[in-house]
C-alpha cells in the first residue's frame, strides 16, 4: 500500500531520488530475516526465489551494504542487517497502522491467516467468524484446522498469524493469551456405559479408550495416568480428528475421553452417557498466541478483544 503511494509520486521525475527505497524492498528483507531463508520468504510472499534474491539485492544496492551474510546456509544477517531490521519491523507495522486507521472506508481486504485446534473449530468458532465480520469489515480468514502441535509450528514459522489452540506457546516470541477451558470426560454409549455404576481406573483400562493422540498434551496426560495406576496393557486408539473420535464411540467402539462440548448434543439426546468415574481427567485450556512483534499485531489484537466479548456474552 505504502510502496504503491511511493510509486504514485512520479515514476519518471529525478525527485524520485529522495524515495530511494522501495518498500516491497523492505517488506521482503523483514520476511528473509524473520523466516530464515530465501525459500520459505519467497513461500509466505507467493513469489518465486530468484524475485526474492533480486529484492533483497535491490535493496543492497540502494543501502550500499549487504544485509544478509553469503558465506552460510541460512539467511544469516550483517551487522548492517541487523541494523536495519528494526527499521523494517516499525515500517511494517506503519504499513498496518494506517489499513486498521481507514478500516471502515478502505476497500483493502485484509486476510487473516487463523489456525485453530478442532475442539475450538467444532464448537464456537464459525458463529464467532460470522460474528467478526459484522463488527471488522474489509477482514477475511484463510482457516486452517489442525493439532496444536502442527499450529505451534505454523505460528512459529510465521505461516499463521493467529492460533487457537491448548496452549500456552512456550517461546519468547509468543503472546498468549487465555480465552477458554473445557471439562475432559468418559462416555460411551449406554451399552458401554451400564456395564459399571462407577468406573474405576480399571474398568477404564479394560476397555477400548478413544482419545487424542499420543503427542498432545492431554493424550500425554491420560496415558500416563491410566498406566501408573491400573493393571495390565492398555487398549487406547487415538487420532488427530476429534470428529472421527466421536463418531466411533457413537459407533460403541469404546469409550472416549474427550471434552465434554464436543459429544454434549449427543449426551442430550442419549447417544452417549457420561461414564460416573472415580478417575478425574484435566481440563483442557486454550490460548489465542500470536507472535508479539509480527505486522499482523494490531488487527490479531483486536480480534481477540473481540473474542473475549463474545465468549463472555454466548
Amino acid at each position: 500500500m505504502i510502496d504503491n503511494f511511493y510509486h504514485s509520486i512520479d515514476p519518471i521525475s529525478s525527485n524520485m531520488a529522495s524515495f530511494p527505497l522501495r518498500v516491497r524492498n523492505i517488506d521482503t528483507f523483514y520476511w528473509v530475516a524473520t523466516l530464515g531463508s530465501f525459500r520459505s520468504a519467497a513461500k509466505h510472499l507467493n513469489l518465486t526465489q530468484p524475485a526474492v534474491s533480486a529484492r533483497i539485492q535491490i535493496l543492497e544496492q540502494d543501502l550500499g551494504v549487504e544485509v544478509f551474510q553469503r558465506d552460510v546456509r541460512n539467511a544469516a544477517l550483517t551487522l548492517a542487517g541487523r541494523k536495519l531490521f528494526p527499521y523494517a519491523e516499525k515500517m511494517m507495522a506503519l504499513d498496518q497502522q494506517i489499513l486498521d486507521s481507514f478500516s471502515e472506508t478502505t476497500r483493502i481486504v485484509l486476510t487473516i491467516r487463523l489456525g485453530a485446534a478442532e475442539t475450538i473449530a467444532f464448537s464456537w468458532l464459525p458463529d464467532f467468524l460470522a460474528y467478526v465480520g459484522k463488527v471488522i469489515p474489509g477482514i477475511a480468514f484463510e482457516l486452517t484446522v489442525d493439532t496444536t502441535n502442527n499450529l505451534r509450528n505454523a505460528l512459529l514459522a510465521r505461516d499463521i498469524d493467529l492460533a487457537l489452540l491448548m496452549g500456552p506457546v512456550s517461546e519468547a516470541s509468543i503472546k498468549n493469551q487465555p480465552i477458554c477451558g473445557y471439562e475432559m470426560i468418559f462416555a460411551a454409549t449406554p451399552a458401554i456405559a451400564c456395564k459399571h455404576d462407577l468406573w474405576n481406573i480399571n474398568d477404564i483400562a479394560a476397555q477400548r479408550l478413544l482419545t487424542f493422540s499420543r503427542s498432545s498434551r492431554p493424550g500425554k496426560e491420560i496415558q500416563t495416568l491410566l498406566s501408573s495406576s491400573c493393571e495390565g496393557p492398555l487398549n487406547i486408539s487415538t487420532s488427530t480428528s476429534i470428529g472421527a473420535l466421536r463418531e466411533l464411540v457413537c459407533a460403541g467402539y469404546g469409550i472416549c475421553a474427550l471434552p465434554k462440548i464436543i459429544v454434549s448434543e449427543d449426551l442430550k439426546n442419549g447417544t452417549l452417557m457420561e461414564l460416573d468415574s472415580d478417575v478425574v481427567l484435566k481440563d483442557i485450556s486454550f490460548t489465542a498466541s500470536y507472535v508479539e512483534n509480527a505486522p499482523t499485531r494490531s488487527i490479531v489484537e483486536t480480534i481477540t478483544s473481540h473474542l473475549y466479548d463474545y465468549l463472555e456474552a454466548a
